[in-house]
């Protein structure tokens, strides 16, 4: 990891093309890691899970979290989002163990384990921290006075342990003068967290389109009638199938969303995107699942029982066919976006010499080369995330310096090139800049699109 971060800060800084190569592949290892990541995630999940609820519930919330569209996603990626799920994972366990349960001994233990988890977690990605804060807050709700005072002890050394991580955060703040910003509304950052809230409720598109598909369309409706019924129940109930782990994980999960609203207005939606949801994934797995058992808790009587089980069955179901038309959806012909293996090989296939490849955005020159074994050079190749958010998302200046340093790249003798462009060019006035170059220059020879790539041969129009 610390070697593909300091490869990572050589190619930002402009570092060369075997730097960007040893990137990708070294990436491509830690990513390896990722898989046995989301495993031992998956294992101390289970280990809580039967803490709190009974076996076959314990099971069925375990069998959500493991199947999970998202844990795929995040198994797969080259990012650390699989260890912050881990580490979301033990430090609801330690916190459960440490200031939930019964028993001093084991209390303890759990304490000093949570305070190290604590650490870790916030050198690993400091939005962990919204987790911490939303555990002291739990405890204030439910009126663990003692409990609260020591939490708030233990998370001042954690906050001395962390004082070098103070300089990187500021630094991240620094983005609100340094690039564009759009404007923020409070709508549309509600409008972000709502959707993020529905695909870990029932996933389709972890990633979806411009047009709304019909599973999404259901799926709307459902959780919708879902929460009707949590609603009539709790009232029907008087509030009884809400128990003590129900406002905990809710408490948290509350904290943690209004955090990241607050930074949403800081720096924009481009730090609240789902991947960033990683850190609420759990705990909204744990409040769900404990706000579900409330609702199918039977009452008394055979017929009771039996009409759970169906609940439960139906549940099932619901779930494994949206789950399975999510990993559909996420990787058509199990390919992630770019698909740089059938990419590279289609290129091969139909390339001459003195074709050089050139890719929009910049930094996925960098995926190319570790498929691509082909005689063209691959532009460009510096540069590789030297560029940010220019304008308004989709206008034709969001990208403009980009396009135009891209542009620059092409080298003046070459007659024919491939030009690869991502999913942004499918808002055409994002890429304007870029396709009006190509047509006053080019005549398009070949084009192909892939899953989020499209590849086009270009020929230079005679003058």
């Amino acid at each position: 990891l610390v070697h593909a971060t300091r490869v990572h800060e050589d190619v930002a800084l402009g570092g060369s093309p075997r730097a960007s190569i040893a990137l990708f592949r070294t990436s491509q290892a830690v990513a390896a890691i990722g898989g046995r990541l989301s495993i031992a995630a998956i294992k101390f999940f289970f280990d809580l899970a039967r803490n709190i609820w009974a076996d076959k519930t314990a099971f069925f919330v375990a069998a959500f979290f493991a199947l999970h569209p998202f844990l795929f996603w995040a198994s797969l990626e080259i990012r650390l989002y699989a260890l912050v799920i881990l580490l979301s994972v033990l430090l609801l366990k330690f916190f459960y163990e440490g200031y939930l349960q019964d028993g001093e001994e084991a209390a303890k233990k759990a304490r000093i384990r949570f305070v190290l988890t604590a650490v870790a977690a916030l050198y690993t990605n400091y939005y962990l921290g919204f987790m911490l804060v939303g555990g002291f807050a739990a405890l204030l709700v439910l009126r663990r006075q003692r409990e609260a005072k020591g939490y708030f002890m233990q998370m001042l050394f954690v906050s001395l342990a962390i004082l070098p991580l103070w300089w990187i955060v500021q630094r991240q703040f620094s983005v609100r003068v340094l690039h564009f910003q759009p404007e923020r509304w409070l709508a549309e950052g509600l409008s972000v967290f709502w959707n993020h809230l529905l695909t870990f409720a029932l996933p389709t598109e972890i990633f979806p389109g411009d047009e709304v598909s019909v599973f999404s369309i259901v799926r709307l409706w459902l959780v919708r009638l879902l929460l009707l019924a949590v609603l009539l129940v709790t009232i029907k109930r008087r509030g009884r199938n809400l128990d003590e782990k129900t406002f905990a994980f809710g408490t948290i999960l509350a904290v943690i969303i209004a955090f990241l609203l607050f930074v949403y207005f800081q720096l924009g939606h481009g730090y609240i995107e789902i991947r960033h949801a990683s850190v609420f994934f759990v705990p909204f797995v744990l409040f769900a699942a404990s706000v579900f058992n409330g609702l199918l808790t039977p009452g008394p009587g055979d017929a009771e029982e039996k009409k759970t089980s169906y609940l439960r069955i139906s549940a099932a179901v619901l779930c494994a066919v949206f789950f399975a038309y999510s990993l559909v959806s996420l990787y058509p012909n199990w390919s992630k976006r770019g698909d740089w293996a059938r990419v590279a090989a289609f290129i091969q296939q139909n390339e001459k010499p003195d074709q050089p490849i050139v890719l929009f955005q910049a930094y996925d020159a960098i995926a190319l080369p570790y498929h691509y074994r082909g005689a063209n050079r691959i532009l460009p190749d510096e540069k590789f995330f030297a560029f940010d958010l220019e304008d308004q998302p989709g206008s034709a200046g969001s990208f403009r310096n980009q396009i135009d340093f891209i542009i620059s790249k092409i080298p003046p003798g070459a007659e024919e090139i491939w030009l690869l462009t991502n999913e942004k060019c499918a808002v055409q006035e994002a890429c304007r800049p870029l396709e009006n170059y190509v047509a006053a220059n080019y005549t398009v020879i070949e084009e192909k699109d892939f899953y989020k790539e499209k590849v086009r041969l270009l020929r230079r129009k005679a003058k």
